[in-house]
Formats: C-alpha cells, structure tokens, sequence
C-alpha cells in the first residue's frame, strides 16, 4: 500500500496529531501536507538518524521480516518475542509517526502495514552502495534463454488482435484452446520465461500458456480488455490514454503492476528490487555482490537465492524485454537494464511503392495504433512491419475517414517523401469502396404527414430536412440528433427516441462493466488482503497499560516495604519482565529480574537473575527495594 492511499482513511483529526507529533520529535516545521512530507527522502532521513535505537530496531524489522510491509498481529507477536516490550514501545512511536500503520479485518483481526515509499527509503539507508555490484564486461556474455521484445508491443500485439477478433471466454473464464494457440504465437513472452511463478494462484496454473495469461492478466488490470457479452473486448479510451504516455511513463506503470503482482512475498524480495531500480540504464551488475549487500545488511539469504531470483523474477523481466542477462564460464550471473522502453519516442516510419510499412521500435504507439486500422501489422524482433492493402483501407474509409485523411497520415510521419505509386493505389482503392455506401442515419418517424409540410416552411427545420424519405418520414445524420431533439423542444414538442446506436451500446455497456470489472485474470493471494486501514493515534503507552498502572512508590522510590508488601511487588515485577533493584544490610545494591518468588526451608525467598547469574536472595535479608520502569517507556511521552 502506498503512503496516498493509506491516509485517504485517517480523519482530518488523526493527520494533525501525527504532524504534532512529528514536528515534536523532530522539529518539522514546513509547509508540506502529511503525504508529501512522509515521501520525503530528506524528512525519512532525519527520522532515521535521529530515531532512538528502538525505533530503528522496528524500522529494519518491516524491512527485513514483514512481507511487504505487513505483519499480522501474530506475526509481529512471534517477531518481537526476543524483546516484547521494547518492540512495542518502538511499534506504538513509529505509529504516532504515521511510519506505521494499523490495518484491521471485518473480523477484528489486527495487523501492521508501512507503506511502500517509506519501506523503500529506510531499505536504502540499510544497503550499502549499490554501485559495488556495478561491473564493466569486455564483451557480452551468453544467456540459454532470448530476452522478449517488450511487453508493450506484445499487449499492443494482443489488443490489435482481440480489436480484431471475436474472442470467446468461457463459463470457467478460460480462453478456447485453438483461439488461445493463435494469441500466444502473437506475444514474444513465452512459458519459459514464466515456469518459475509460483504464487498462488499460479502455482495451479498449467505451465502451458502460463505467458499468455501473465500477459492478459496485465491488460485487464491495466483496464486496457474486460469480459462482455462472453467475449474479450476492448476498452478503447483507456488504450488510447495508455499509448499516448511517454515512454518512461508507461515503463512505470507497466513495472508497479508487475512488481505488484509478480515479485515473490518473501521478506528480501522487495529489497533486491530496490537495488535493481537503483542501477543505471545499461549499467552491467553482479548478481552475487548484490547478495552480499542483502546479506550485509542483515537479509537472511537461502543458499540457493540466485536460482531463485533467476527463475522467479530475472526471467520474467527478461521476457517482458526489460533486461538483459549473462553467464560467464564460472556460472556468475550478470544482468542490466536495457534502455531501449525509457527511450523518448520518435516519428519516422518507411514505405515502399508496394504499400510495405517499415517501423522503427520508437514510433509513438498510439500512431502505430491508428496505421493498423488500415494496415495488416505484424512484428519482426523490435521492429513492427505491414502492408497497406485494400480490404483494410476500404473497412478505414467506410468508417467515416477519407482517403486524403489516410495519405496525409502516412505522409506526415514517413521518413521520405511518400511514394506516388502508393497514392494513386489508395486512391483508385477509395473509388473502389465509394461506389456503393452503407451508412447510419436516423430516421425520424411524425404521426402524420402534417409535421413535413409545416416544417418545410420554418427556416430552422430546413436544414434537417434535406433526405426525405415518404410523407411522413426522413432521414438525419447521427451528428444532427441533439441539435433537432432541441430545436423540437423549442417548438412545444417532445421528441421520442426508441433506439440508440450501436456506439452508444457498446459504450454504456464497457462503462457499466468497466466499473464491475474483476482485478485481473486471477487474483494473487496476499496475506494483507483484507485488511483496511484503521483511523486512530496510539496513546504513547498503548500496551504499556499494566506498567504505567504500577504504584509510583514501587517504581520512583528506593525503600523498605512491609514483608507481604515486598512479597507482592516482586512478584509483580516477575510477572511483569521488570528488574529490581535491592538493597542488603552493608552490601552493594543489586539490580535483575526477580525469576521465582517462593518459601524455601521456612523462609520467603527470590531468585534475582543478573549480570552474574542467577541468585537466590531471602525478603527477610532485603532492607529496601524498587521496580525499575526502563526510561524508554517514558521517551517521547
């Protein structure tokens, strides 16, 4: 969860108490709002270096043992058992901080959850320079496996092909198997790149085809495809609004929905991640020295971590073209960020007098998207290649478009100047698809022939009027629609439309199902689902309740005590993982935890465990005593 998205759930009131509380310990005084402030590198940074030893102990467990963030109760429980009340403390302060925040279930099952961009600053503040893993190859090495060409042109590859085709979906919601063949030949992500995810669901999944239900997965949780009508369709606004981002954008966005979907839940996943991100474009890093920095900085690593992060995560990206990979003779693997998806995208496509389309990989997409309503495109590694054929320009100009549309297009973003051969074949197509039309129009139905030989004598009604068609009826273009149903209203009538277009209908229907849309193909699952964030401020002594509650006498004061008193307040202590100090008849005081309070040969005695070991002391011997309450109780407070 991200620091937005955790606070849309705080009130107004609980934001203010935790920038009180930050600008307290910390001195924030600024003009930022609580969001931005929490994604501060340099406010983190000042949290970090001036945390207590407590906090920070806290602060590297969310990173180095939750799962993204996120413990359970339970599971914080079992983390902090080693030192119970410490922990405790530094979870209640890190939560006062708004560095931590309280989930809950409908259950009343409660958890812990620190937001992504605050794990990432404090994860990068554990390791140690990232460029250590940086090395410079002499050539490059082998890989057994073909990177992919990008996910971006193979989600191009299946929207073009689903725009297309009917593409049927089953009542498992499953894809046909013959029809599914076709859309995997589509997609340079294949299976191999995919055997090694294994999150459930996918641990189901049949390795067969796993690439094209990744790839899927990814369109639909993008909204670029949803289900309707029992078939894939496209969603066409959403496509449109994807294809026309930077390149660097949409490498983002496509990254923060495989990372999110993909990379493993283990505790160290996230934090190898964070190292990938932090090298270069193009920068060669060794796999093994980024272990050591994992291990550095306290990850606990499994002998075999490199085979997994290979098969698991590096493969994945490597088919999605993200990365390149190389083993030397030692085994030793090495990986880099290829530049080529964040590369500013550039115009320039080439054509040949036989209509053959030419276009490099950096032609914007959303341009490459218009030239295949009227070209048949295919890919060739990198580069996309087609053919402009008449069937294709016939079905362009009988949607609406002419042919100086498709000419001036083609001109404008060709690298030389565009073949005349090619012009005068588009044109004698265009003649060829006018000499017989289908169009849409509506037809305006009146009650009598009395409406038409009123209104051809109005001027405003005259230029509705041009096709009609007997003497009750004619026809009006679809652009005319609103202007005469208002015209009529203006006139005392009001008009009745019985169907809508089929536009409208595909419309509403992908608006209605678009808002009903499943998550994805399949639904990941992760152990925070759930959970929603809970709106409160933790009293500085949350779970403290039973030591801020213990007379101050036995905590603030150095003296003897009634025997049945004394017997009480050591067991107290005892049953409270407190130390005591006590104090014997000329005898250096004495300072441990009271482990057994019990009568032993008559007497009453304690067994203190200290820095020497443990000891058996008898009360009687015991002049004066006090509980000592940790001052990091009382820090902050």
């Amino acid at each position: 969860m991200r620091v937005q998205d955790s606070l849309e759930y705080l009130s107004e009131t609980t934001r203010q108490a935790i920038m009180v509380e930050q600008t307290k310990r910390f001195g924030a005084a600024d003009d930022q709002n609580l969001s931005t402030r929490l994604q501060d590198p340099q406010f983190l940074r000042c949290v970090w270096e001036q945390a207590s030893d407590i906090e920070r102990n806290v602060m590297k467990r969310f990173v180095i043992a939750s799962t993204r963030g996120f413990f359970s109760k339970r599971a914080w429980e079992r983390e902090a058992a080693s030192d119970q009340r410490q922990l405790t403390v530094g979870l209640t302060r890190l939560r006062r901080l708004g560095l931590v925040m309280t989930v809950r279930k409908m259950w009343s099952e409660i958890g812990y959850l620190m937001p992504q961009e605050i794990r990432e600053q404090i994860t990068s503040f554990m390791l140690a320079e990232p460029s250590r893993a940086f090395v410079t190859l002499s050539k490059t090495l082998p890989y057994y496996i073909t990177g992919g060409r990008g996910i971006h042109l193979d989600l191009f590859g299946l929207l073009l092909f689903i725009r297309d085709n009917q593409v049927p979906v089953t009542q498992k919601g499953t894809i046909h198997r013959r029809m599914s063949v076709r859309m995997a030949g589509i997609i340079s992500l294949s299976d191999e790149h995919c055997a090694g995810l294994t999150l459930a669901p996918l641990d189901q999944e049949e390795r067969e085809g796993l690439a094209l239900t990744v790839a899927l997965d990814i369109a639909i949780r993008l909204g670029f495809i949803h289900v309707q009508n029992k078939h894939l369709s496209i969603r066409p606004q959403e496509v449109r609004r994807w294809m026309a981002q930077s390149s660097p954008d949409r490498w983002r966005g496509l990254y923060e929905q495989v990372a999110a979907q993909y990379l493993p839940h283990g505790d160290w996943w996230e934090a190898f991640s964070l190292l990938m991100r932090q090298a270069p474009l193009d920068q060669w890093c060794s796999l093994a020295e980024q272990m050591h920095i994992l291990k550095e900085a306290g990850f606990s690593m499994p002998a075999d971590a490199e085979q997994l992060i290979a098969s698991k995560w590096l493969h994945l990206l490597l088919g999605m073209g993200w990365i390149q990979l190389g083993s030397d003779s030692e085994n030793q693997l090495y990986w880099r960020w290829i530049s080529l998806p964040h590369l500013t995208a550039e115009e320039g496509w080439f054509i040949d007098a036989t209509g053959a389309i030419t276009i490099p990989p950096l032609v914007p997409l959303l341009h490459v998207w218009e030239i295949s309503r009227f070209c048949t495109i295919y890919f060739d590694g990198p580069m996309i290649r087609g053919e402009i054929q008449a069937k294709e320009v016939q079905a362009y100009l009988a949607s609406g478009k002419t042919e100086e549309q498709i000419i001036d297009f083609l001109r404008a973003g060709c690298v030389h100047p565009l073949p005349e051969a090619l012009v005068e074949t588009i044109s004698h197509w265009a003649k060829t698809a006018r000499q017989i039309q289908m169009e849409p129009y509506y037809r305006v139905r009146t009650a009598h022939a009395g409406f038409l030989e009123e209104w051809k004598e109005i001027a405003d009604f005259q230029p509705f009027l041009s096709q009609i068609i007997s003497p009750t009826d004619f026809l009006i273009a679809l652009s005319q629609k609103s202007q005469l149903v208002e015209l009529l209203r203006e006139y005392g009538y009001e008009p009745q439309v019985l169907s809508q277009t089929p536009d409208f209908f595909e419309t509403a229907d992908q608006t209605a199902e678009g808002a009903n849309a499943p998550a994805g193909w399949f639904v990941v699952e992760r152990p925070w689902d759930g959970y929603a964030v809970e709106n409160t401020f933790p009293d500085p002594l949350e779970g403290m309740g039973e030591v801020a509650a213990l007379p101050k006498m036995w905590t603030q004061h150095f003296q003897s005590y009634h025997p049945q008193s004394m017997r009480d307040l050591l067991k107290r202590a005892s049953e409270l993982q407190l130390e005591v100090e006590i104090g014997r008849a000329g005898k250096d005081k004495l300072r441990g935890l009271p482990t057994e309070v019990r009568i032993e040969m008559g007497y009453w005695t304690v067994l203190l465990a200290g820095e020497g070991g443990k000891q058996r002391y008898r009360l009687d011997d015991i002049e004066r005593v006090r509980i000592v309450v940790p001052d990091y109780l009382y820090e902050g407070v």
